[in-house]
Protein backbone atom coordinates (compact mmCIF):
# COMPACT_ATOMS: atom_id res chain seq x y z
CA UNK A 1 0.00 0.00 0.00
CA UNK A 2 1.43 3.29 -0.98
CA UNK A 3 2.05 6.59 1.76
CA UNK A 4 -1.29 7.94 -0.23
CA UNK A 5 -3.08 5.06 0.22
CA UNK A 6 -2.40 4.66 3.49
CA UNK A 7 -3.33 9.01 4.39
CA UNK A 8 -6.86 8.50 2.48
CA UNK A 9 -7.83 5.21 4.70
CA UNK A 10 -6.76 6.85 7.93
CA UNK A 11 -9.05 10.29 6.96
CA UNK A 12 -11.71 8.12 5.73
CA UNK A 13 -11.73 6.16 8.99
CA UNK A 14 -11.83 8.69 11.36
CA UNK A 15 -13.83 11.01 9.68
CA UNK A 16 -11.72 14.05 9.73
CA UNK A 17 -13.07 17.50 7.89
CA UNK A 18 -10.97 17.88 4.65
CA UNK A 19 -9.23 21.26 5.70
CA UNK A 20 -8.34 19.76 9.04
CA UNK A 21 -7.12 16.77 7.58
CA UNK A 22 -5.01 18.48 5.00
CA UNK A 23 -3.43 20.59 8.07
CA UNK A 24 -2.88 17.28 10.04
CA UNK A 25 -0.72 15.81 6.99
CA UNK A 26 1.20 18.82 6.37
CA UNK A 27 2.68 18.92 10.10
CA UNK A 28 3.57 15.24 9.50
CA UNK A 29 5.31 15.75 6.51
CA UNK A 30 6.92 18.92 7.79
CA UNK A 31 8.06 16.60 11.34
CA UNK A 32 9.33 14.19 8.80
CA UNK A 33 11.13 16.90 6.70
CA UNK A 34 12.46 18.55 9.93
CA UNK A 35 13.82 15.17 10.92
CA UNK A 36 15.70 14.45 7.89
CA UNK A 37 17.68 17.83 8.42
CA UNK A 38 18.38 17.63 11.67
CA UNK A 39 20.13 13.72 11.73
CA UNK A 40 22.67 15.85 9.04
CA UNK A 41 22.92 18.63 11.69
CA UNK A 42 23.83 16.40 14.26
CA UNK A 43 26.17 14.40 12.34
CA UNK A 44 27.81 17.47 11.19
CA UNK A 45 28.64 18.42 14.77
CA UNK A 46 30.29 14.87 15.41
CA UNK A 47 32.29 15.58 11.87
CA UNK A 48 33.46 18.88 12.98
CA UNK A 49 35.27 17.34 16.60
CA UNK A 50 38.73 17.38 15.89
CA UNK A 51 40.10 14.07 16.03
CA UNK A 52 43.24 11.55 14.87
CA UNK A 53 44.78 8.63 15.20
CA UNK A 54 46.98 9.38 12.59
CA UNK A 55 44.98 10.72 9.16
CA UNK A 56 45.74 14.23 9.99
CA UNK A 57 47.90 16.36 12.22
CA UNK A 58 45.89 18.62 15.68
CA UNK A 59 49.05 20.82 14.94
CA UNK A 60 48.44 22.55 11.47
CA UNK A 61 50.20 25.57 12.46
CA UNK A 62 53.29 23.64 13.36
CA UNK A 63 55.61 22.65 10.86
CA UNK A 64 55.16 19.50 9.23
CA UNK A 65 57.93 17.10 7.69
CA UNK A 66 57.18 15.83 4.47
CA UNK A 67 57.51 12.27 5.63
CA UNK A 68 54.64 13.01 8.40
CA UNK A 69 52.44 14.25 5.49
CA UNK A 70 53.02 10.91 3.37
CA UNK A 71 52.55 8.67 6.62
CA UNK A 72 49.36 10.30 7.39
CA UNK A 73 47.99 10.04 3.52
CA UNK A 74 49.19 6.09 4.14
CA UNK A 75 47.27 5.81 7.26
CA UNK A 76 44.32 7.25 5.90
CA UNK A 77 44.17 4.85 3.32
CA UNK A 78 44.96 1.84 5.37
CA UNK A 79 48.18 1.32 4.02
CA UNK A 80 49.50 0.85 7.80
CA UNK A 81 53.47 -0.44 7.29
CA UNK A 82 54.15 2.07 4.84
CA UNK A 83 52.43 4.66 7.30
CA UNK A 84 54.85 3.03 9.63
CA UNK A 85 58.39 3.69 7.68
CA UNK A 86 57.36 7.12 6.63
CA UNK A 87 56.60 8.07 10.79
CA UNK A 88 60.26 6.27 11.48
CA UNK A 89 61.23 8.90 8.82
CA UNK A 90 60.23 12.03 10.09
CA UNK A 91 60.68 11.19 13.77
CA UNK A 92 64.61 10.40 12.73
CA UNK A 93 64.39 14.18 11.75
CA UNK A 94 62.31 15.26 14.20
CA UNK A 95 62.49 13.05 17.61
CA UNK A 96 60.39 15.36 19.82
CA UNK A 97 57.42 15.11 17.98
CA UNK A 98 55.23 13.25 20.85
CA UNK A 99 51.98 13.29 18.27
CA UNK A 100 54.21 11.12 15.43
CA UNK A 101 55.06 8.95 17.63
CA UNK A 102 51.23 8.09 18.88
CA UNK A 103 50.74 7.93 15.24
CA UNK A 104 53.39 5.80 14.96
CA UNK A 105 52.29 3.71 17.45
CA UNK A 106 49.23 3.54 15.73
CA UNK A 107 50.09 2.13 12.53
CA UNK A 108 51.63 -0.17 14.71
CA UNK A 109 48.49 -1.45 16.38
CA UNK A 110 46.79 -1.55 12.94
CA UNK A 111 49.16 -3.26 11.21
CA UNK A 112 49.19 -6.37 14.04
CA UNK A 113 45.20 -6.39 13.62
CA UNK A 114 45.33 -6.68 9.78
CA UNK A 115 48.59 -8.83 9.63
CA UNK A 116 48.03 -11.34 13.21
CA UNK A 117 44.69 -10.60 14.36
CA UNK A 118 45.68 -9.09 17.30
CA UNK A 119 43.86 -7.19 19.96
CA UNK A 120 44.05 -3.61 20.15
CA UNK A 121 42.61 -1.28 23.45
CA UNK A 122 41.44 1.93 22.54
CA UNK A 123 41.69 5.27 24.92
CA UNK A 124 41.61 8.68 23.65
CA UNK A 125 43.46 11.77 24.97
CA UNK A 126 42.10 15.35 25.11
CA UNK A 127 44.20 18.51 24.31
CA UNK A 128 44.23 22.01 23.71
CA UNK A 129 46.07 21.98 20.54
CA UNK A 130 44.27 25.29 19.05
CA UNK A 131 45.02 27.41 22.16
CA UNK A 132 47.97 26.36 24.31
CA UNK A 133 50.03 24.24 21.76
CA UNK A 134 53.11 23.54 23.87
CA UNK A 135 51.20 22.17 26.86
CA UNK A 136 49.12 19.83 24.31
CA UNK A 137 52.63 18.44 23.31
CA UNK A 138 53.36 18.40 26.91
CA UNK A 139 50.37 16.18 27.91
CA UNK A 140 51.18 14.00 24.43
CA UNK A 141 54.82 12.94 25.83
CA UNK A 142 53.76 11.50 28.65
CA UNK A 143 51.31 9.61 26.72
CA UNK A 144 53.03 8.54 23.75
CA UNK A 145 55.92 7.41 26.06
CA UNK A 146 53.27 5.01 27.89
CA UNK A 147 51.90 3.70 24.92
CA UNK A 148 55.50 3.22 23.31
CA UNK A 149 56.56 1.28 26.23
CA UNK A 150 53.41 -1.08 25.95
CA UNK A 151 53.34 -1.77 22.43
CA UNK A 152 56.78 -2.46 21.89
CA UNK A 153 59.03 -0.90 24.53
CA UNK A 154 60.99 2.26 24.37
CA UNK A 155 64.49 1.06 24.07
CA UNK A 156 62.71 -0.99 20.08
CA UNK A 157 60.72 2.81 19.34
CA UNK A 158 63.88 4.54 20.10
CA UNK A 159 66.09 1.90 17.70
CA UNK A 160 63.40 2.06 14.95
CA UNK A 161 63.62 5.71 15.46
CA UNK A 162 67.32 6.14 15.40
CA UNK A 163 67.93 3.29 12.19
CA UNK A 164 64.50 3.57 9.78
CA UNK A 165 65.92 0.50 8.59
CA UNK A 166 65.83 -1.71 11.40
CA UNK A 167 63.64 -4.63 11.68
CA UNK A 168 60.93 -3.73 13.73
CA UNK A 169 59.91 -6.10 16.65
CA UNK A 170 56.83 -5.13 18.73
CA UNK A 171 55.28 -8.23 20.73
CA UNK A 172 52.33 -6.02 22.61
CA UNK A 173 51.45 -6.42 26.45
CA UNK A 174 49.11 -8.20 28.19
CA UNK A 175 49.20 -11.49 26.07
CA UNK A 176 49.78 -9.63 23.01
CA UNK A 177 47.40 -6.89 22.78
CA UNK A 178 48.58 -3.25 21.52
CA UNK A 179 47.13 -0.02 22.73
CA UNK A 180 45.56 2.58 20.04
CA UNK A 181 45.17 6.22 21.20
CA UNK A 182 42.87 8.86 19.61
CA UNK A 183 43.96 12.34 19.74
CA UNK A 184 41.45 14.97 20.20
CA UNK A 185 41.29 18.48 20.43
CA UNK A 186 38.75 20.28 22.60
CA UNK A 187 40.74 23.63 21.66
CA UNK A 188 40.30 24.61 25.54
CA UNK A 189 36.81 25.95 25.38
CA UNK A 190 34.26 24.44 27.81
CA UNK A 191 31.71 24.13 24.73
CA UNK A 192 33.94 22.27 22.42
CA UNK A 193 35.12 20.13 25.62
CA UNK A 194 31.17 18.80 25.56
CA UNK A 195 31.32 18.34 22.00
CA UNK A 196 34.50 16.21 22.35
CA UNK A 197 33.03 14.18 25.44
CA UNK A 198 29.55 13.71 23.23
CA UNK A 199 31.11 12.21 20.54
CA UNK A 200 33.86 10.30 22.82
CA UNK A 201 30.76 8.34 24.16
CA UNK A 202 29.49 6.92 21.46
CA UNK A 203 33.17 5.76 20.37
CA UNK A 204 32.15 2.34 22.03
CA UNK A 205 35.50 0.64 21.54
CA UNK A 206 37.51 3.53 23.40
CA UNK A 207 37.53 2.23 26.94
CA UNK A 208 38.63 5.44 28.79
CA UNK A 209 39.73 8.93 28.37
CA UNK A 210 42.89 11.29 28.86
CA UNK A 211 41.52 14.74 29.93
CA UNK A 212 41.32 17.28 30.02
CA UNK A 213 43.82 19.68 30.56
CA UNK A 214 41.68 22.77 32.57
CA UNK A 215 39.33 22.27 35.33
CA UNK A 216 36.32 24.54 33.07
CA UNK A 217 37.35 21.74 30.55
CA UNK A 218 37.15 18.56 32.82
CA UNK A 219 34.01 19.81 34.28
CA UNK A 220 32.12 20.60 31.29
CA UNK A 221 32.90 17.18 29.53
CA UNK A 222 32.78 15.49 33.23
CA UNK A 223 29.46 15.72 33.31
CA UNK A 224 29.03 14.03 29.95
CA UNK A 225 31.23 11.43 30.88
CA UNK A 226 29.50 10.56 34.65
CA UNK A 227 26.21 10.55 32.71
CA UNK A 228 27.55 8.55 30.24
CA UNK A 229 29.16 5.94 32.45
CA UNK A 230 32.76 6.66 30.51
CA UNK A 231 36.16 6.68 32.57
CA UNK A 232 38.04 10.28 32.33
CA UNK A 233 41.56 10.61 34.18
CA UNK A 234 42.65 14.51 34.55
CA UNK A 235 46.16 14.82 34.56
CA UNK A 236 46.34 18.32 34.47
CA UNK A 237 43.19 19.73 36.34
CA UNK A 238 43.30 21.05 40.25
CA UNK A 239 39.70 22.80 41.13
CA UNK A 240 38.70 21.57 44.52
CA UNK A 241 35.19 21.99 42.52
CA UNK A 242 36.47 18.75 41.38
CA UNK A 243 36.27 16.63 44.23
CA UNK A 244 33.63 14.40 44.86
CA UNK A 245 32.55 15.37 41.60
CA UNK A 246 31.94 12.21 39.85
CA UNK A 247 33.11 8.18 40.32
CA UNK A 248 34.12 8.20 36.64
CA UNK A 249 36.04 11.81 36.76
CA UNK A 250 39.68 10.46 37.76
CA UNK A 251 41.92 13.13 39.30
CA UNK A 252 45.75 12.58 38.88
CA UNK A 253 47.05 16.31 40.44
CA UNK A 254 46.81 17.47 44.09
CA UNK A 255 43.85 19.55 44.26
CA UNK A 256 44.53 23.47 44.64
CA UNK A 257 43.92 23.13 48.37
CA UNK A 258 47.76 21.42 48.78
CA UNK A 259 49.15 23.88 46.33
CA UNK A 260 47.51 26.66 48.37
CA UNK A 261 48.89 25.09 51.42
CA UNK A 262 52.51 25.08 49.86
CA UNK A 263 52.71 28.82 49.00
CA UNK A 264 51.50 29.54 52.34
CA UNK A 265 53.67 27.79 54.43
CA UNK A 266 56.92 30.03 51.74
CA UNK A 267 55.47 32.76 52.54
CA UNK A 268 55.36 32.03 56.34
CA UNK A 269 58.95 31.27 56.39
CA UNK A 270 59.93 34.75 54.83
CA UNK A 271 57.29 36.29 57.26
CA UNK A 272 55.53 38.27 54.03
CA UNK A 273 52.02 36.46 54.84
CA UNK A 274 50.73 39.68 56.49
CA UNK A 275 49.46 41.54 53.24
CA UNK A 276 48.89 39.77 50.05
CA UNK A 277 47.55 41.00 46.69
CA UNK A 278 45.76 38.37 44.28
CA UNK A 279 45.86 38.88 40.61
CA UNK A 280 43.50 36.35 39.18
CA UNK A 281 40.50 35.53 36.70
CA UNK A 282 36.85 36.17 38.26
CA UNK A 283 34.39 33.43 37.84
CA UNK A 284 36.96 30.81 36.44
CA UNK A 285 36.86 27.54 38.23
CA UNK A 286 40.59 26.56 38.63
CA UNK A 287 41.36 30.21 39.09
CA UNK A 288 38.77 31.40 42.08
CA UNK A 289 39.77 27.49 43.73
CA UNK A 290 43.39 28.46 44.49
CA UNK A 291 42.30 32.12 45.29
CA UNK A 292 40.03 30.91 47.93
CA UNK A 293 41.63 28.08 49.22
CA UNK A 294 44.89 30.57 49.74
CA UNK A 295 42.68 32.95 51.16
CA UNK A 296 41.46 30.67 53.90
CA UNK A 297 44.98 29.97 54.73
CA UNK A 298 44.89 33.75 55.97
CA UNK A 299 42.40 34.06 58.08
CA UNK A 300 41.61 36.49 59.75
CA UNK A 301 43.73 38.38 57.60
CA UNK A 302 42.46 38.77 54.17
CA UNK A 303 43.84 39.44 50.83
CA UNK A 304 44.62 43.11 50.88
CA UNK A 305 44.02 43.89 46.51
CA UNK A 306 42.44 42.10 43.97
CA UNK A 307 43.32 42.35 40.61
CA UNK A 308 40.88 40.86 37.63
CA UNK A 309 43.02 39.42 34.96
CA UNK A 310 39.92 39.19 32.43
CA UNK A 311 38.55 42.85 33.03
CA UNK A 312 38.32 44.51 29.88
CA UNK A 313 40.50 47.61 31.13
CA UNK A 314 43.22 45.85 33.13
CA UNK A 315 46.71 46.92 33.63
CA UNK A 316 49.02 45.95 34.73
CA UNK A 317 51.06 48.90 36.18
CA UNK A 318 47.36 49.91 37.72
CA UNK A 319 47.41 46.48 39.21
CA UNK A 320 50.75 46.62 41.27
CA UNK A 321 50.77 50.08 42.04
CA UNK A 322 47.45 49.92 43.55
CA UNK A 323 48.37 46.79 45.75
CA UNK A 324 51.76 48.71 46.86
CA UNK A 325 49.30 51.52 47.74
CA UNK A 326 47.27 48.58 50.18
CA UNK A 327 50.89 47.92 51.48
CA UNK A 328 51.09 44.66 49.81
CA UNK A 329 54.65 42.45 50.11
CA UNK A 330 53.28 39.40 48.08
CA UNK A 331 51.25 38.85 44.62
CA UNK A 332 49.78 35.78 43.91
CA UNK A 333 49.09 34.98 40.25
CA UNK A 334 46.46 32.40 39.05
CA UNK A 335 46.18 33.32 35.37
CA UNK A 336 44.16 30.68 32.64
CA UNK A 337 45.48 30.09 29.05
CA UNK A 338 43.80 33.39 27.90
CA UNK A 339 45.17 35.67 30.59
CA UNK A 340 48.36 34.77 30.91
CA UNK A 341 49.68 37.65 28.74
CA UNK A 342 48.38 39.82 31.04
CA UNK A 343 49.88 38.07 34.00
CA UNK A 344 53.37 38.23 32.61
CA UNK A 345 52.66 42.14 32.77
CA UNK A 346 52.11 41.77 36.40
CA UNK A 347 55.60 40.07 36.49
CA UNK A 348 56.95 42.89 34.35
CA UNK A 349 56.02 45.59 36.31
CA UNK A 350 56.36 43.92 39.73
CA UNK A 351 59.13 46.02 41.51
CA UNK A 352 59.83 44.21 44.08
CA UNK A 353 56.76 42.26 45.44
CA UNK A 354 57.11 38.53 46.38
CA UNK A 355 55.93 36.84 43.69
CA UNK A 356 53.65 33.45 44.14
CA UNK A 357 51.80 31.33 41.23
CA UNK A 358 50.03 28.16 40.69
CA UNK A 359 50.59 25.53 38.24
CA UNK A 360 49.43 27.64 35.17
CA UNK A 361 52.65 29.90 35.57
CA UNK A 362 54.67 27.18 34.87
CA UNK A 363 54.90 28.30 31.26
CA UNK A 364 57.87 28.49 28.49
CA UNK A 365 56.22 31.86 28.05
CA UNK A 366 56.76 33.27 31.29
CA UNK A 367 61.01 32.18 31.39
CA UNK A 368 60.35 33.46 27.24
CA UNK A 369 58.96 36.84 28.16
CA UNK A 370 59.50 37.81 31.50
CA UNK A 371 62.51 35.97 33.12
CA UNK A 372 64.50 38.74 34.62
CA UNK A 373 61.67 40.13 35.81
CA UNK A 374 60.45 36.77 37.64
CA UNK A 375 63.95 35.90 39.06
CA UNK A 376 64.36 39.39 40.60
CA UNK A 377 61.17 39.10 42.19
CA UNK A 378 61.55 35.34 43.18
CA UNK A 379 58.75 34.20 41.57
CA UNK A 380 57.72 30.66 43.27
CA UNK A 381 55.03 28.48 41.51
CA UNK A 382 53.40 25.50 43.33
CA UNK A 383 53.51 22.05 40.72
CA UNK A 384 52.86 18.63 41.24
CA UNK A 385 56.20 17.26 39.84
CA UNK A 386 59.24 18.45 38.79
CA UNK A 387 62.33 16.45 37.14
CA UNK A 388 65.33 16.14 39.21
CA UNK A 389 68.59 14.65 37.85
CA UNK A 390 68.35 11.48 39.88
CA UNK A 391 64.90 10.74 38.99
CA UNK A 392 64.58 7.47 36.36
CA UNK A 393 61.81 8.32 34.95
CA UNK A 394 63.70 11.88 34.02
CA UNK A 395 66.67 9.91 32.65
CA UNK A 396 65.01 7.57 30.21
CA UNK A 397 62.28 10.47 28.74
CA UNK A 398 65.40 12.75 28.03
CA UNK A 399 67.12 9.94 26.40
CA UNK A 400 63.92 9.37 24.62
CA UNK A 401 62.77 12.56 23.77
CA UNK A 402 66.02 13.96 23.01
CA UNK A 403 64.63 17.08 25.79
CA UNK A 404 63.80 18.27 29.03
CA UNK A 405 59.99 17.02 30.27
CA UNK A 406 58.24 18.59 32.65
CA UNK A 407 55.39 18.06 35.30
CA UNK A 408 52.56 17.86 32.57
CA UNK A 409 54.50 14.93 30.89
CA UNK A 410 55.16 12.90 34.18
CA UNK A 411 51.07 13.29 35.13
CA UNK A 412 49.89 12.72 31.59
CA UNK A 413 52.45 9.77 31.74
CA UNK A 414 51.05 8.52 35.11
CA UNK A 415 47.57 9.13 33.88
CA UNK A 416 48.19 6.68 31.17
CA UNK A 417 49.91 4.19 33.36
CA UNK A 418 46.87 4.06 35.81
CA UNK A 419 44.64 3.04 32.87
CA UNK A 420 46.55 0.19 31.68
CA UNK A 421 47.41 -0.98 35.31
CA UNK A 422 43.46 -1.36 35.65
CA UNK A 423 43.25 -2.99 32.18
CA UNK A 424 46.08 -5.66 33.55
CA UNK A 425 43.36 -6.18 36.16
CA UNK A 426 40.37 -6.24 34.08
CA UNK A 427 41.37 -9.90 33.05
CA UNK A 428 40.38 -9.58 29.74
CA UNK A 429 36.95 -8.07 30.68
CA UNK A 430 37.76 -4.91 29.07
CA UNK A 431 34.69 -2.83 29.75
CA UNK A 432 34.21 0.89 30.53
CA UNK A 433 32.58 -0.29 34.21
CA UNK A 434 34.58 -2.70 35.32
CA UNK A 435 37.57 -0.15 34.85
CA UNK A 436 35.83 2.14 36.72
CA UNK A 437 35.41 -0.67 39.61
CA UNK A 438 39.14 -1.11 39.50
CA UNK A 439 40.45 2.09 39.32
CA UNK A 440 37.84 3.23 42.62
CA UNK A 441 38.55 -0.16 44.49
CA UNK A 442 40.59 0.33 47.81
CA UNK A 443 43.03 -2.68 46.55
CA UNK A 444 44.24 -0.76 43.40
CA UNK A 445 47.08 1.64 43.44
CA UNK A 446 49.77 2.47 41.06
CA UNK A 447 53.10 3.34 41.55
CA UNK A 448 53.98 6.28 39.78
CA UNK A 449 56.38 9.32 38.98
CA UNK A 450 54.35 11.78 41.12
CA UNK A 451 53.70 8.88 43.46
CA UNK A 452 52.03 6.28 44.88
CA UNK A 453 48.24 6.64 43.07
CA UNK A 454 45.48 5.34 44.37
CA UNK A 455 41.34 6.95 44.37
CA UNK A 456 38.13 7.21 46.55
CA UNK A 457 35.02 6.02 45.56
CA UNK A 458 34.33 9.40 43.65
CA UNK A 459 37.76 9.51 41.83
CA UNK A 460 40.24 11.75 44.16
CA UNK A 461 43.30 10.75 44.45
CA UNK A 462 44.46 9.70 48.14
CA UNK A 463 47.61 11.60 48.67
CA UNK A 464 49.29 11.18 52.29
CA UNK A 465 49.92 13.76 54.70
CA UNK A 466 53.72 14.30 53.85
CA UNK A 467 52.39 14.79 50.37
CA UNK A 468 52.85 18.53 49.13
CA UNK A 469 53.28 19.97 45.63
CA UNK A 470 56.61 20.95 44.75
CA UNK A 471 58.03 24.59 45.01
CA UNK A 472 60.14 25.54 42.14
CA UNK A 473 61.49 29.23 41.45
CA UNK A 474 62.72 31.50 38.42
CA UNK A 475 66.48 31.25 38.24
CA UNK A 476 68.96 32.13 35.34
CA UNK A 477 71.20 30.04 33.87
CA UNK A 478 74.45 31.57 33.08
CA UNK A 479 75.64 28.30 30.70
CA UNK A 480 72.82 29.06 28.22
CA UNK A 481 71.74 32.83 29.04
CA UNK A 482 68.24 31.81 29.62
CA UNK A 483 66.15 31.83 32.96
CA UNK A 484 64.25 28.28 33.98
CA UNK A 485 62.01 26.67 37.10
CA UNK A 486 64.22 25.78 39.46
CA UNK A 487 63.94 23.02 42.60
CA UNK A 488 63.22 25.48 45.65
CA UNK A 489 64.56 23.39 48.18
CA UNK A 490 67.55 21.97 46.20
CA UNK A 491 68.76 24.80 43.66
CA UNK A 492 69.32 21.83 41.52
CA UNK A 493 69.82 23.86 37.62
CA UNK A 494 67.51 21.76 34.98
CA UNK A 495 66.91 23.55 31.43
CA UNK A 496 63.36 24.33 31.19
CA UNK A 497 61.55 22.48 28.14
Amino acid sequence: MTQQNIWHKFIHRAKLPLELAGLFIAVILLFQDVGKVVTPIFNQEVLNINNSIGEKTMFPSGEISAEKELGMREIKEKRFNSAISYFRKSLNFKKNDPETVIFLNNSIAQAKKVNQSRKILEIAVSIPAHGEANVAAEILRGVAQAQSEFNCGLAEISLAIKDTQHQLNCQGSLNGKFLQVTIVDDKNEPETAKKVAKYLVKQKDIIAIIGHYSSPMTLSAGEIYHKNKLVAISPTSTSTILSNFSKFVFKISPSDKLAAQALFEYLEELGKSQKVAVAYVKNNEYSESLKQEFETLLLPKKIVHPCYLNAGNFSAQDCIEQAKNQDAEAMLLVPTTETLTNAIGVIDNAKGLKLLGGDSIYNYRVVNDAGEEAAQNNLTVAIPWHRHPNSQFNQTAQKFWNAEINWRTATSYDGAKTIIKALDKSNGNYSRKKLQRILSSGDFDVEGVTGKIRFNELGDRQFLDIDKSVLVQVKPNAEFGTYEFIILEEGSSTINN
